[in-house]
């Protein structure tokens, strides 16, 4: 619950002017929780924690005069500690802890509890992602604990508009879990992960912070406060205080070698204790990844074994036999020789599943579904991106074809990208592994090729279905009265393929090329009824 007392912006013009530090320690004891829990979430070790509290806070101390503005402080502090996680935390460590929410989410789904645990160490970066005031919002509603009525407050809006931004914010962060495969309703998923979040400090660790923070910024402190009395000085009182100035230093550099020696000293223990937090980091984070390898490696064996005996209960035939004759309608063969086999993954343009693969690889009705919905959105962005290319070209003589230049319509589309590409492509290979696990993941992969490139150089085929890796360039020929269907010819810029003389229906073009041929669609129709 947001502490009761003068505001936050108060507090630090109180410290700023007066170098208060009791109103810098009521600071600290209103916002150390927050801090200290989204430290730990993002870290998961709680002396690393407490030392990114600190320093944060230190933070707060030496940039107070900046700060003075501020109505709440909470969305600033969030903001420096995500920033210090980062600065702090290596990439791979993130990338484990999100492997292993996504495993922990699939296994408490299956079970049928609550993901909002499983959830926590995505819930930052979801954070993270939205604008400044909604991420400011969810903090002071639900990380700070706050009422609808002090959000409003902060906000500079009344209690039922504040009520309004904190939904529209839990909504984005459940399109966020979505997008990376887990399904949270807003109101009861994503406040439920924001409610877990919250987690109290070490008891005192505020006082501690505080003074800590006040030791290293001190001296910041009382130059703001010197700056300000100048500014309000005659000018004759302003040359009475610059004699006053030349005199100090010879005092001051006493008080300074003191202050130094004190400091080194306090460095010196810092810098030890940092140090020995970052052994037993570095040991965490070794074991860490130890057992993340070994729960991986038993899940996807859990899963091939739990497949296989579905299957085999399913059809009793099909039980294995260590010893078949040549008349046995099965044999057994290694992996390798199973992932290098080619079928079809995708039976359609628009990325249907196909049965055989589903077959093949023993999919469960859950698993085909999270699939078919991977298939489906990687093939979404690849439109949306392919539409935003999209550009009107003049036809050439030969595009013509003895047609009016009114009944020919030709676009140019530029290759997304090879670095788009690949981010893309990885992206839905690491969806499909999190589903099948490693070998049935490659098996399907492997038969993409006739569907969509599966690498750089667009796979074996070079000519994919639906999604392509080279600049294409499309014409289509206004279909005559009568005709359902539109011609279109399309291909490469370069010798590597084309496609002529083939007929698509209405309903099968692109929605980026759909908006400029609208008219010819709206007549096949009319003629269709």
């Amino acid at each position: 619950m947001t502490a009761a007392g003068p505001p936050d912006n108060e507090l630090v013009s109180t410290y700023v002017t007066q170098g208060s530090e009791s109103a810098f320690g009521v600071l600290v004891s209103r916002h150390v929780d927050m801090v200290f829990a989204t430290a730990f979430r993002l870290t998961g070790d709680a002396a690393l924690a407490e030392e990114i509290t600190q320093n944060v806070f230190i933070m707060l101390a030496r940039k107070a005069p900046r700060l003075a503005g501020y109505q709440t402080l909470g969305g600033w502090l969030f903001r420096a500690v995500v920033l210090e996680t980062r600065r702090r935390v290596r990439g791979e460590l993130r990338r484990h802890r999100r492997e292993e929410t996504a495993s922990a989410l699939l296994n408490l789904q299956r079970e049928g509890t609550s993901a909002s645990a499983a959830l926590l160490p995505l819930l930052d970066e979801a954070l993270w992602s939205l604008r400044q005031a909604d991420r400011l919002a969810l903090v002071t509603r639900f990380l700070e604990e706050s009422s609808y009525r002090e959000v409003g407050l902060v906000l500079g809006v009344d209690e039922e508009a504040a009520r309004k931004r904190v939904t529209r914010a839990l909504d984005k962060v459940s399109a966020f879990f979505k997008q990376r495969g887990f399904s949270v309703p807003a109101t009861g998923g994503a406040a439920a992960v924001l409610t877990a979040a919250v987690q109290a400090a070490p008891r005192d660790f505020a006082a501690s912070v505080s003074q800590a923070a006040l030791a290293t910024a001190g001296s910041a402190g009382g130059i703001n406060t010197l700056l300000i009395h100048f500014l309000k000085l005659s000018a004759r009182q302003l040359a009475a205080a610059c004699v006053v100035c030349a005199v100090i230093p010879l005092v001051w550099q006493h008080a300074a070698q003191a202050a130094r020696t004190r400091q080194q000293a306090a460095l010196e223990s810092l810098l030890a204790a940092a140090a020995r937090r970052a052994d037993a980091l570095e040991a965490n984070i070794a074991k860490t990844e130890e057992a993340a390898a070994q729960v991986r490696t038993e899940t996807t064996n859990a899963r091939v074994e739990l497949s296989a005996t579905e299957f085999q209960l399913a059809n009793p035939a099909a039980r294995p036999r260590y010893h078949w004759d040549d008349s046995s309608s099965y044999a057994r063969v290694p992996k390798d020789v199973l992932s290098n086999k080619r079928w079809f993954a995708i039976s359609t343009k628009s990325g249907d599943l196909s049965d055989e693969i589903k077959q093949r690889l023993q999919m469960t009705k859950t698993e085909a579904d999270q699939v078919q919905q991977a298939v489906f959105h990687l093939l979404s962005t690849y439109d949306s991106l392919e539409a935003r290319g999209i550009k009107p070209a003049q036809p050439t003589e030969g595009e013509l074809a003895g047609h009016a230049a009114t009944q020919v319509r030709v676009f140019d589309m530029p290759y997304i990208g090879s670095n788009r590409m690949s981010q893309l492509r990885e992206e839905f290979f690491g969806q499909v592994t999190a589903v099948l696990g490693a070998d049935r993941a490659g098996t399907f992969t492997n038969s993409l090729g006739p569907w969509m490139p599966i690498t750089d150089d667009c796979g074996e085929t070079g000519k994919p279905e639906a999604i392509y890796c080279s600049d294409l360039r499309f014409v289509f020929y206004q279909p005559q009265p009568g005709d359902n269907t539109i011609t279109v010819t399309y291909g490469a810029h370069g010798p590597q393929f084309f496609h002529t003389g083939r007929k698509w229906d209405a309903d099968a073009i692109p929605p980026g090329y759909a908006p400029s041929l609208q008219d010819w669609i709206w007549a096949i129709q009319s003629t269709g009824k």
